[in-house]
This record gives structure tokens, sequence and C-alpha cells, in this order.
């Protein structure tokens, strides 16, 4: 096999041609002058702002805790029925259209 400077094998010619094409040029100026941009909404602004605020927010509200433990140690803490029966109604029919 023999391979000359126009890079001829065999019968098939694999010429190499250094030039750009007309299209990659344009291609190439248009990559360098173009830059993405990004932009949010008002609306994708203020759920970022409230995702800080609540990040913000403790998971467990030690006051709150620490009010509802004295009252159960103290034997003064009651719950209606009704309350709690209306609570796991209102947790149900939320968790079946999610």
């Amino acid at each position: 096999m023999r391979i000359n400077e126009n890079q001829e094998i065999g019968l098939v010619n694999l010429q190499r041609n250094d030039k750009p094409k007309e299209k990659d040029t344009v291609k190439s100026v248009y990559q360098s002058s173009h830059k993405d941009q990004v932009t949010f909404s008002n609306n994708a602004r203020e759920i970022a702002r409230l995702q800080v605020d609540v990040s913000k927010i403790p998971e467990i509200r030690t006051d709150v805790v620490d009010k509802i433990q004295h009252a159960i140690n103290s034997n003064t803490y009651n719950v209606k029925g009704e309350a709690v029966a209306e609570k796991m109604l209102k947790e149900v029919l939320i968790d079946s259209f999610i």
C-alpha cells in the first residue's frame, strides 16, 4: 500500500482541505459573538426568595414542643377527639389529591 502527498490510498482519495467552509466560518463567528443568557421570571425570583426564608425556619419549633411537653407532664394537656378526627380527615383528603 502506498500513500502519496494527496493521501491517496488505493482507489480512495482522501485529500486534505484545511480551508474552513463558508458555513463553518459563519458558525464560528456566530458562536464567538453570541452569549447564552438565562433570565428568571418574577414568580421564579419570588419562589427562590421564599425558599431562602423557609430554610431559615427551624424544623422543630422548640418553644411549641416545650409548651406541649410541659402541659403533658402537668396533666393539663387536653385535646378534643373531634379536633383530632378533623385533622386526620383533612390529612387523608389532602393525601388523596396528591
